[in-house]
């Protein structure tokens, strides 16, 4: 009999313009993390994703399956981070390493509240004040190709219900909120959590 501890978590985002919803269905687990999720976007060329994704006890991310559908077609990636570090990605044609996203312990899918609640949650800056600049693993939604990305993440509060945090990246500087679990509740211009 196992006496692992598990709970299950149906997070939904909507984009402030309301032309893009997300959806994730989160297990959490003493093994890590497993996250299913959807984002559908009617913003410039309308496109829907599928992912899966692993995150392991510590927080790191381990694999993370995408798939996109468009009206130019569909485009499937899977990228895993293997023992010693290294990430490997698969489109579908066989395995190649990516030594450009070597240093990301985390990944980032763009469009994604979800995935920017992964570096907050492994440092626990939902908890206690904190700041950390990484790398992270960035995967478009409509074209899923990987980059290496700089995020910063700084605890400007923190309390029993949750936490604000300076977010420094691609879009600019915002601040989020967080629950007390440290899952995105609202990211200026990408999303609020509808539940």
């Amino acid at each position: 009999m196992s006496n692992t501890t598990t709970s299950t978590r149906m997070l939904t985002w909507t984009s402030d313009d309301q032309h893009r919803l997300e959806t994730v269905r989160v297990v959490l687990t003493d093994r890590g993390l497993r996250a299913s999720g959807h984002i559908v976007s009617a913003v410039g060329e309308a496109f829907g994703v599928s992912h899966t994704l692993l995150v392991d006890p510590e927080g790191r991310s381990r694999r993370l399956t995408v798939q996109s559908d468009s009206g130019t077609g569909e485009r499937t990636l899977s990228i895993s981070r293997v023992p010693g570090g290294q990430w490997v990605a698969d489109h579908g044609s066989g395995p190649r390493s990516m030594t450009q996203v070597e240093a990301a312990v985390d990944v980032d899918l763009v469009a994604s509240a979800f995935t920017n609640s992964l570096a907050i949650r492994r440092l626990g800056l939902h908890r206690n004040v904190g700041e950390a600049t990484l790398t992270v693993a960035s995967i478009g939604g409509l074209d899923p190709e990987v980059t290496p990305v700089e995020h910063v993440y700084r605890t400007v509060s923190a309390d029993a219900n949750g936490a604000v945090i300076l977010y420094t990246g691609p879009v600019g500087e915002r601040e989020l909120t967080v629950d007390a679990d440290g899952f995105v509740l609202h990211f200026p211009g990408l999303s609020d959590r509808l539940r």
